[in-house]
């Protein structure tokens, strides 16, 4: 299996009925076109002799017969290996042509019972090669490979009831799911975390970028045990999380309140964000001073400063922490203190409200 993948498939996945219809059908050949043909076939019933082959004409006509013989031989039979559409059409002609040396021989009345019999057995090899198990030998064929994972295909009902048809690879048989050719328009990606392969779009770039902003993408395990992938931009290198491309259907817009890119679903795209109507009394007309707002985002530092999440405001961060609570704790810290709003980030981007500051 090469680095793009194949549809090739080893001699060891070959069918015991493919095998010794093979074997089989090349031992009949060798002997009737290499043996027979001289001892007891037409060479022989023409009155020509191993000492006829002297003669120029009658030796190319003999070459002839075997470079057919042979050629198509080898090619019938490395096609079958390699399950190339062509070998069992090929194999169909071959058998054909040669059906014509018995049905001669009968003609002219020689041996009736070997050639019948020879002609029987071309007839029974043409309809075995028409089968439905033979079709289907070379139908696998088609089945896309990529360093030992199959890829499959299935159909999955979306809430808005379209269908969509999805790919994903295993190296084992899935619950659902039928193998399948590499679709149009597409090639084979690598999880740079998981060394999984995935389908993308051909010539689509690995990672996605946004300004200064990247893509990434990781799984995310919830407290029901369920198992989701979510996508996060950032300008810095994660702790965890590999860079991948614009996930089919969506694309990106940016937080109103920190600026933040994030991924919506396209069929989405053209709806706004809904926005929080604060009500405001007397006093707060009043004031001319905008609220404060205390951000806990998810802000992956590399090197010495440890911490995915940050609390930050508006072109000033207070600290950095390893978890997302010890970050809201130190952030309601600072709102306290400060009279101010807490917006936590959430997995797309968004923001919900974690604190809002007692009224005096």
């Amino acid at each position: 299996m090469n680095k793009e993948g194949d549809y090739i498939y080893k001699v060891k996945d070959m069918p015991l009925g493919i095998s010794l219809f093979l074997i089989f059908f090349l031992v009949l050949e060798v002997y009737y076109y290499f043996i027979d043909y001289f001892i007891y076939g037409l060479f022989y019933h023409y009155g020509y002799t191993l000492d006829s082959l002297g003669n120029g004409l009658y030796l190319l006509i003999t070459l002839f017969i075997f470079a057919v013989v042979l050629i198509s031989l080898y090619l019938i039979i490395l096609g079958f290996i390699n399950r190339e559409k062509w070998a069992r059409k090929l194999a169909i002609v071959y058998i054909i042509w040669a059906a014509l040396w018995p049905i001669w021989a009968l003609l002219i009345g020689k041996r009736p019972a070997f050639n019948i019999t020879l002609l029987i057995i071309y007839i029974l090899s043409i309809i075995y090669l028409m089968s439905s198990y033979v079709i289907e030998y070379f139908k696998k064929a088609e089945i896309f490979v990529y360093m030992g994972y199959t890829l499959y295909c299935k159909e999955v009902t979306l809430v808005n009831g379209k269908t969509l048809t999805i790919y994903f690879f295993s190296k084992h048989e899935p619950h659902s799911g039928t193998p399948c050719p590499m679709p149009e328009g597409y090639e084979v990606g690598i999880n740079e975390r998981s060394n999984m392969p995935y389908l993308q779009k051909a010539g689509k770039p690995e990672s996605y970028t946004y300004g200064k902003y990247k893509l990434y993408t990781k799984k995310v395990e919830l407290k029901n045990g369920r198992i989701v992938i979510i996508y996060f931009f950032s300008t810095k290198k994660p702790k965890s999380g590999t860079p991948c491309p614009l996930p089919e259907g969506y694309a990106v817009r940016t937080s109103d309140r920190s600026d933040l890119p994030y991924l919506v679903k396209e069929e989405n795209l053209n709806k706004k964000p809904k926005k929080k109507v604060a009500i405001k009394n007397d006093k707060d007309k009043n004031t001319k001073k905008p609220a404060n707002v205390i951000y806990v985002v998810s802000s992956p530092q590399p090197g010495q400063v440890k911490g995915d999440w940050a609390v930050r405001s508006r072109g000033k961060i207070y600290s950095h922490h390893r978890k997302k609570e010890t970050a809201i704790k130190e952030a309601r810290k600072v709102a306290r203190k400060r009279d101010s709003t807490v917006m936590i980030q959430k997995t797309d981007g968004t923001f919900s409200e974690g604190f809002k500051p007692k009224k005096k």
